[in-house]
């Protein structure tokens, strides 16, 4: 019974949070309509910051679990870096407490938000690594230094975000991802022509 409470307070919360924003929303309002009273939310949580923590923890562990999963289900590297891509821009498009962050400017009111990104980056960063290092040892990819790509492209990615995720349609977005797909595979060097 107490998980159900909880379920319901972070859900609600998270709907909440995601449509007005942390600073807008409150503690009577997610009480309210989760349908407990807000002592309850005290007394699982202590204070709206610790339920606003608690979302983000919860989006970000589900993009983390569902990126991983979709990118063990390829084999081949080439094709594990463009899931990779395209399932970050799909399931950070339902994280909008994680995109609101640096809108709202969150992580500087409560620093811990921002470790909790930081969290993910690191996340992601470790699943582009393993990509990338798969990549290298099957002679598919050359790279010279791993990690700085690996982090080289989750910086990009995350400079990508609010642009493209707030700005573009779904089809934009796919094919962004595609070109920068190709971006990665085949690089940026022209090929010379035999002669």
């Amino acid at each position: 019974m107490k998980q159900e409470k909880m379920d319901s307070i972070l859900d609600t919360a998270r709907r909440m949070f995601g449509r007005y924003g942390m600073q807008k929303t409150s503690l009577h309002e997610i009480a309210r309509m989760a349908r407990v009273a807000k002592a309850t939310i005290y007394n699982y949580f202590g204070s709206k910051d610790q339920v606003y923590l608690e979302v983000l923890n919860r989006e970000v562990n589900d993009i983390i679990e569902k990126m991983s999963a979709i990118v063990d289900q390829e084999k081949a590297p080439a094709e594990k870096l463009r899931v990779f891509l395209h399932a970050k821009f799909r399931y950070m498009k339902d994280a909008i407490n994680i995109l609101n962050l640096g809108r709202e400017g969150i992580d500087n009111l409560l620093p811990k938000a921002g470790s909790i990104r930081d969290r993910l980056f690191s996340k992601e960063v470790s699943i582009l690594h393993s990509i990338l290092e798969k990549g290298v040892a099957e002679g598919i990819f050359y790279v010279s230094n791993i990690m700085l790509t690996a982090r080289a492209i989750g910086y990009a990615l995350r400079g990508f975000e609010t642009t493209w995720l707030l700005k573009e349609n779904d089809s934009e977005i796919e094919k962004h991802l595609d070109n920068l797909s190709d971006i990665l595979c085949k690089g940026i060097l022209a090929r010379r022509k035999a002669t």
